[in-house]
């Protein structure tokens, strides 16, 4: 008895040195490259090519920002990593500074990273699922992904969240080259909405859907609650040499005690005039609330005030090109075609509602841009 009980011991401690052997040879035949020091961040201002966080904001406009935007600013939305690669696994591990989720948006749309890759002799974009954990440091492994060196891969970064620093590791046998691409961006400012909520991974959010159909890169400064049309903002996309500007900030000024119609007039009028001082002949594209009078929603009173200031918008664009000015196009609320299967509740647009807002953009786009 003895006997069987010494030898299992034995066979025990020497599964365990096995296992530990495994993981310690697993972890020594992985090299982890870091993005943020090779400068390998897409999809933010170029003022912050050499900014030591993921932030999508400036040290420099801290003080000039509200709190919250400041804080909403720090989450990496829109935020992307191109590399090639012969390696058929790659694995991201990263750490995060905040909650994993929200009540009405999943962990993974929050906090996950999300890979796709796109062949050099094809402009579709394959997508790879990614085993996740998401603990104190959050692991995606992509597994049997194929080993192929004609393929550009762009990992997403965290919609919601704050990434405090992040690897990509692959094969110590194996190479990775970090890729940038220099282009006119896109940028977008708004709200939740375009910031990424209710995604439910980050290569879903509308302008991440958007950047894939368009050579540019597209830059995300959208800020929950907080997409208000402010000048230190303004200041900042004006500084940019973009391809075309999209301010869909509408569901953040709604007609309120505090904010009158003639009030919603004048911020758009100096956002459309602060952009064309610089930019006299850049695409300028104002929208509506993307929920404004969607058929079947029985919240009355939500949909009047979406109503009100997507009203204010369409009239003062009317009369801004009555005025003369160029290069302004305007998206309506029905374009969008939301519908009560696009939501998550009130506003903030499920997956299908995301791929409906990119369609729209994207539609407007080509013909703008051509």
């Amino acid at each position: 008895m003895n006997s069987i009980i010494s030898l299992s011991k034995e066979s025990f401690l020497c599964s365990l040195f096995c296992l530990l052997s495994l993981s310690l040879s697993f972890a020594q035949g992985k090299k982890y490259y870091n993005p943020l020091a090779e400068q390998a961040i897409q999809g933010r201002l170029k003022i912050l090519d050499q900014a030591t966080d993921y932030g999508r904001l400036p040290q420099a406009v801290k003080s000039a920002v509200r709190e919250p935007v400041w804080f909403l600013g720090t989450n990496s939305a829109g935020q992307y990593v191109e590399f090639t690669t012969e390696a058929d696994s790659i694995q991201v591990r990263y750490k995060v500074k905040h909650a994993l989720n929200m009540p009405h948006m999943p962990t993974i749309g929050v906090s996950g990273v999300d890979l796709y890759a796109r062949k050099e002799s094809s402009f579709a974009w394959e997508w790879a699922f990614g085993q996740y954990q998401f603990k104190d440091t959050v692991t995606y492994n992509f597994n049997n992904i194929g080993s192929d060196n004609k393929r550009t891969f762009r990992l997403y970064l965290p919609l919601y969240n704050t990434v405090d620093w992040l690897e990509i590791g692959i094969s110590s046998n194996k190479q990775l080259q970090f890729v940038r691409k220099d282009s006119k961006p896109i940028i977008v400012y708004g709200t939740s909405i375009a910031q990424g909520a209710c995604a439910s991974r980050p290569g879903l959010a509308w302008t991440n859907i958007l950047g894939r159909d368009f050579e540019n890169e597209v830059i995300n400064l959208a800020f929950s609650g907080n997409g208000r049309l402010e000048k230190p903002l303004l200041d900042l996309i004006v500084a940019e040499d973009a391809s075309a500007f999209i301010l869909d900030c509408i569901p953040n000024l709604a007609i309120t005690r505090e904010r009158s119609e003639a009030q919603l007039d004048s911020l758009i009028r100096h956002a459309v005039s602060m952009l064309r001082t610089k930019h006299p002949n850049t695409p300028i594209i104002l929208a509506e609330h993307s929920s404004a009078g969607t058929p079947g929603f029985q919240n009355i009173h939500t949909m009047y005030e979406y109503g009100r200031s997507s009203h204010v918008a369409a009239s003062t664009f009317r009369q801004l090109k009555e005025s003369g000015v160029k290069n302004l196009y305007f998206v309506p609320a029905k374009a969008f075609s939301l519908d009560v299967n696009s939501t998550v509740d009130y506003a903030h647009p499920n997956d299908i509602g995301m791929i409906k807002i990119a369609d729209t953009y994207r539609d407007v786009l080509q013909k703008i841009l051509k």
